[in-house]
């Protein structure tokens, strides 16, 4: 029975509108993203190794994280066709995680235990926040569609576990039975970050190409293997079992491949042109089962370790952060930032798809990747070096537009009278 469709009640006075929700979020993502773009720099020129922890913890924990946030909180609160949650929570929201996650950026390099503690404890609360804020929004609606809650909720509690794991690193535990930071990376990537981009493109995709989820009944399965996968992930490394991790693999690499089948249905349905967001988003996607095919591979042929070392764990890092990871994000951050400028300021047009250089952009993109991550599994450093040159120049291309939508999305603004 498809779910009631009920008309939007006017937001109430206490909750702020979505898309300011959203704003805020964003604002201070790209704050942390910026920042993570800083230390990685440094880290290129000085080569000091906690700047490169430093910068992969602004980027996950203070950039694509609260990227995550604001986006599911926005798209619950379409979906359910409710009011988005109050300022006060929202503004809880934002104090715990961005107070936190600086905490834990001093405390880790200086080795103050103390400061990774409360770090950790006000992450952790803005984790329980945001999960009373979704349980707020799917009472105050009067439909109820549970696919627009599962998949955050789950995603929430791969981070809590995650999370653990990271402070019992942090702080020095013991741990003999196998690769904690493997497990830590199956449960904050997979579980955290990747439970929510799988879960948001089963609506969020469709909406782009202008089409309808075509195979509607593969969301359970899908939901249930890639859980399912990074569990085994999680224990499969932590317990150091070849075969609970390759099983894992197998399952996310599953779940992919029926996500895909919903992607490729939208795609073909989609009509002309089709937008770089899309565009994107698709090909990022087809990253992440090259990915999961090669560390499915590692694992069966090298154990436990392979997916996380030599060659393979420099082929995957290009696949699954730059070809999944960050593609998705761009991609996304290019429509909603696009949709944001356009609430806050009504006389800007809609940007209008530029067929042949969104075109040539992606396909700039996915030859450059490719290339890039064959060239870590061949070792062979003269293509490396043009690849990561185009990666680089498409990148750059990439940031001018997403900032240009920033300025215009999240920059304050003055009403003119007429």
């Amino acid at each position: 029975m498809p779910p009631r469709r009920c008309r939007r009640r006017p937001i109430s006075p206490g909750a702020a509108r979505p898309s300011e929700q959203l704003r805020v979020f964003f604002a201070c993502a790209l704050s942390f993203l910026v920042a993570a773009a800083v230390s990685g720099a440094a880290f290129a020129v000085t080569g000091v190794d906690w700047l490169h922890w430093l910068a992969l913890h602004l980027l996950f924990l203070g950039g694509i994280s609260q990227l995550v946030l604001g986006a599911a909180q926005f798209f619950v609160c379409a979906f359910l066709a409710t009011d988005p949650p109050p300022r006060r929570l929202i503004g809880a929201q934002l104090a715990a995680w961005n107070l936190g996650t600086v905490l834990v950026a001093i405390g880790v390099p200086t080795g103050v235990g103390p400061l990774v503690d409360a770090g950790a404890g006000l992450i952790a609360l803005g984790l329980i926040l945001f999960a009373v804020a979704l349980r707020g929004m799917e009472r105050r609606s009067l439909q109820r569609m549970p696919w627009a809650l599962r998949w955050y909720r789950a995603s929430a509690a791969c981070l809590g576990v995650g999370g653990l794991i990271g402070v019992l690193m942090a702080r020095g535990t013991p741990w003999s039975h196998g690769y904690l930071l493997g497990a830590h990376l199956a449960l904050n990537l997979a579980g955290w970050i990747g439970t929510a981009i799988i879960g948001t493109l089963h609506t969020f995709f469709p909406s782009l190409t202008q089409t309808r989820l075509r195979f509607p009944r593969l969301q359970r399965p899908t939901y249930i293997l890639w859980l399912l996968g990074v569990g085994e992930l999680a224990l499969g490394a932590a317990f150091s079992s070849r075969a609970v991790l390759a099983a894992g693999w197998a399952d996310l690499l599953v779940a992919v491949a029926l996500l895909c089948a919903n992607l490729l249905a939208s795609l073909h349905a989609a009509p002309p042109p089709l937008s770089l967001p899309a565009r994107l988003l698709a090909l990022a996607q087809a990253f992440l089962l090259a990915g999961l095919a090669l560390a499915l591979a590692a694992t069966i042929q090298t154990g436990v370790y392979g997916p996380f070392a030599g060659a393979s764990r420099a082929a995957l890092a290009v696949l699954l952060l730059t070809g999944w990871i960050g593609l998705t994000v761009t991609g996304a951050l290019l429509h909603l930032l696009a949709i944001l400028a356009r609430i806050r300021r009504f006389a800007i047009s809609v940007p209008l798809p530029y067929p042949t250089r969104d075109r040539i952009t992606a396909v700039a993109a996915a030859i450059a990747i490719t290339t890039l991550a064959l060239s870590k599994v061949s070792g062979l450093t003269a293509l490396a070096m043009p690849a990561t040159a185009v990666t680089l120049a498409v990148a750059a291309s990439l940031a001018v537009r997403l900032f240009s939508l920033a300025l215009r999305a999240l920059t304050p603004h003055r009403a003119t009278g007429h």
